[in-house]
Formats: C-alpha cells, sequence, structure tokens
C-alpha cells in the first residue's frame, strides 16, 4: 500500500494521533491464518530440536537479536526444553570478515552455510524486501533444505516472492515496516510459547 504520511499541518498531537491511526489500520490488514501457519512452523521446529536462524539488515537485524532473546530465554523458561536460536547479526567480527573479505552481499549467507541444517527453519527481515545480503542467505537455507520465512514490507519485494512463507506489512514507511515486524515478532513469540504450555491449540 503507498505510502500514508501523517498529516503535518496539525502540531505534534495531529501527527501522533495521525501516525498511530495509520499503524493501527496497517495492523489490521495482517492476515490471522498466515500468521498462524508461521506459529505452527515455529512449534514444529521447537518440537523437532530444529535450529532457528535469523537475519537482517540495521533495524531488521536489531529485530532478529531481539527475537533470538524472546525465544532462546523464555521459550525455555516457561517451555522446559531449549530451542536453538541463533541470529546471524550478533557477531560484528564474523560480519565484518565476510565483508572484508568477500563482499557485503555474504554477510550472511556465509553464515548460514555454518548454522543452517536441512530440516531447520530460516527467518530473514528485510523492510524492503529486496535486501541483497538477506536475499542471499535465503538463497543458501533453501539449497541446505531449510524452512524459509520471511517478514517484509513495501510490496514484499523479492523476499516475499522467494520464501516458503511471507508476513508482509504493506506499507512505504520503513518506521511503520519496522513497529509492524517487532509486533509481529512479539505475536509468534507469545503464541509458540502459549502453544507450547497448551493454553492454545
Amino acid at each position: 500500500m503507498p505510502d500514508i504520511l501523517p498529516d503535518c499541518t496539525h502540531g505534534v498531537r495531529g501527527y501522533v494521533a495521525d501516525y498511530l491511526d495509520s499503524l493501527t489500520t496497517l495492523l489490521g490488514q495482517l492476515d490471522p491464518d498466515a500468521i498462524a501457519r508461521v506459529v505452527d512452523v515455529l512449534y514444529d521446529c521447537w518440537e523437532r530440536g530444529a535450529r532457528l536462524v535469523l537475519c537482517g539488515n540495521g533495524g531488521s537485524a536489531s529485530t532478529a537479536s531481539h527475537l533470538v532473546c524472546d525465544l532462546s530465554k523464555n521459550i525455555y523458561l516457561e517451555g522446559g526444553k531449549p530451542f536453538e536460536v541463533v541470529a546471524l547479526t550478533d557477531s560484528p567480527a564474523v560480519l565484518l570478515a565476510w565483508g572484508n573479505d568477500t563482499s557485503f552481499d555474504n554477510v550472511f549467507a556465509g553464515q548460514a552455510r555454518t548454522w543452517v541444517r536441512q530440516g531447520d527453519v530460516f527467518l530473514a527481515i528485510s523492510g524492503s524486501g529486496n535486501s541483497p545480503n538477506v536475499l542471499e542467505a535465503v538463497s543458501v537455507a533453501k539449497e541446505i533444505g531449510a524452512i524459509t520465512i520471511g517478514l517484509c514490507g513495501y510490496s514484499g519485494g523479492k523476499l516475499a516472492e522467494s520464501v516458503d512463507y511471507a508476513l508482509t506489512a504493506r506499507r512505504d514507511n520503513m518506521q511503520q515496516v519496522e513497529d509492524v515486524h517487532m509486533i509481529l515478532g512479539h505475536i509468534l513469540f507469545s503464541a509458540l510459547r502459549d502453544r507450547i504450555k497448551g493454553l492454545i491449540s
């Protein structure tokens, strides 16, 4: 969906109200069935003892790291069984080594060859849906035989076309796309936790 900018003519309060209204509309456009399918994939990954690997650039890198914290610590504490979760964003030394010695397009793909195994789940985050290094990593994950998930923005981009499961915040506004991705991450974590605890089926 096209970018809907808050109205700057109504002062700060009006701007904030417009931003919140716009974000509420965007959240309302998400497909609960598509989100539930991703929860199923994550539950199956945890139940099988498979690994979940994440990546993303910039703000999306922070989202990936945040979700590792939620999923690795809290799923164990509340579910009693570890969930092996790793973000390819979390070692600056490794990222810089791959970027310097090859190219920035390989900073995640190179690591994916180490961490991703057949049957694992690979979750890629890209606001534009077209980040070359994210797409390269997805390609490697698919080659290995992983199940792929994309958190996308804008029109979904190449990422939405290449993954097995895509959740797309359809707005040409990077900040609101990143807002939605963080909320999606918390929904996925919370639903997974509560399913493991038997609170939902």
